[in-house]
């Protein structure tokens, strides 16, 4: 994807979501996401000249993706292409038309984007690739995001990428239309990568929801959801996003200042996403299997509610914690679960929980733990509640140095003052 110094233009072009729209639809014809890159980084550089001369089209997304489809048209019938694709004339005259195959296949998914998940998810395709090809094709983001997100060298993700992308094109034209079995059959890979673009996005996110990959990651959840309503683990992931979006608007106050869950005024919580989140909770019991992310959402949704009525389940939410180390152990679990600990047996049983995961303030044992932002702001908390002010201080410290939000590193440093 282009980059431009100035934000405002590149926003002008494009918004992140319109980017795996796009992609999606042109890669779905002949599996080549690289063309199509390619096709809509020609149609941004055209709209660059163009929009700066005669103002932006009514339809933005839709000059571009005429555009970018008609550089990729002209690669297809290029002589070379001729030689090296599977695209014949129909098919080409077919996408020219603008007809979409999904409106007479009962069985294809509604959204382009939504196939192209589900075959970034191809048994073929190595599986740590797969979700990292899911997000930057899909969901519209850099290798650089990608790998600071998930702590990988940028080189590394460059090229598992190049490598997936060279593996999606030679599997063919049909890799672009799985049906719903086909979902279904992939779904793990797909909740991670939307649950994935999601927590990528939550630091950054402006407070309205609806706006950028929260959106999308919104609408995406509750198409999969309504696409597998047996699943229900489907419902947990629309549950969790929901519930963690509609807290967007209380996350800061009206002058920009950090606000934490537990200080949030549940009034600033967007209603109708709370609600939506609620019903796909209800959902997911429905279905009689809660996973990681049903389980989850429980968590959340009892955070929420001890918030509402000034008195938390500590007890219940241990037990959530307990099952969720069961189904899906993680460092993010664990350190949440030292917190709940806390409020359950008191600070000290909360810090020697966290120092169990391997936890070094000196950073000597395991790295991962001690890089680890939320583990050093626990600790921080927990040692000020025990009154050892001096090491609460270095760790509210070493929280800092690893923490970017300039909102939060303002709230942290609030209490070393």
């Amino acid at each position: 994807m282009i980059e431009y110094a100035d934000p405002a233009e590149r926003a002008m072009i494009l918004s992140e979501d319109g980017w795996g729209r796009i992609i999606a639809l042109i890669a779905a014809a002949d599996g080549d996401i690289s063309g199509a890159e390619d096709a809509l980084s020609a149609a941004l550089e055209r709209a660059v000249t163009a929009w700066r001369a005669h103002g932006p089209p009514a339809n933005p997304e839709g000059w571009l993706y005429r555009v970018a489809l008609n550089a990729r048209r002209d690669v297809w019938r290029s002589a070379a292409a001729r030689t090296s694709t599977a695209l014949d004339e129909e098919t080409i005259d077919r996408i020219d038309a603008g007809t979409d195959p999904a409106h007479h296949d009962p069985d294809a998914l509604p959204d382009r984007r939504l196939e192209l998940l589900a075959a970034c998810a191809h048994p073929d395709i190595d599986p740590p690739a797969r979700p990292l090809l899911m997000l930057s094709a899909v969901m519209g983001m850099t290798a650089k995001q990608i790998a600071a997100a998930m702590a990988l060298p940028a080189a590394t993700v460059s090229a598992r990428l190049t490598r997936a992308k060279k593996r999606v094109a030679g599997l063919g034209v049909a890799f672009g239309s799985p049906d719903r079995l086909d979902l279904e059959s992939r779904l793990p890979d797909v909740f991670e990568a939307i649950y994935g673009a999601f927590a990528i996005e939550w630091a950054q996110a402006a407070a309205q929801p609806r706006e950028g990959m929260i959106g999308e990651a919104l609408y995406l959840s509750r198409l999969v959801a309504e696409l597998c309503p047996g699943d229900g683990e489907s419902h947990g992931l629309a549950a969790l996003i929901h519930l963690s979006a509609a807290r967007f608007p209380a996350r800061r106050s009206d002058d920009g200042r950090f606000v934490p869950l537990s200080d949030q005024n549940p009034d600033r919580w967007d209603g109708t996403l709370t609600e939506a989140g609620e019903r796909h909770l209800v959902e997911v019991h429905r279905c009689g299997h809660v996973g990681r992310f049903g389980l989850e959402a429980a968590i959340q949704l009892l955070h929420m509610a001890g918030i509402r009525t000034g008195s938390t389940d500590w007890p219940m939410l241990l037990r959530l914690h307990d099952d969720l180390a069961q189904v899906a152990p993680s460092l993010g679990g664990s350190v949440s679960r030292a917190a709940v600990l806390a409020e359950v047996d008191g600070p000290e049983a909360g810090l020697a929980a966290l120092d169990a995961l391997g936890f070094d303030p000196d950073g000597q044992d395991d790295k991962r733990v001690s890089a680890f932002q939320p583990a050093w702001v626990l600790r921080a908390h927990l040692l000020t509640r025990l009154g050892r002010t001096d090491e609460a201080a270095t760790a509210r410290r070493r929280a800092l140095d690893l923490t970017t939000d300039p909102a939060e590193r303002e709230y942290l440093s609030a209490g070393l003052t």
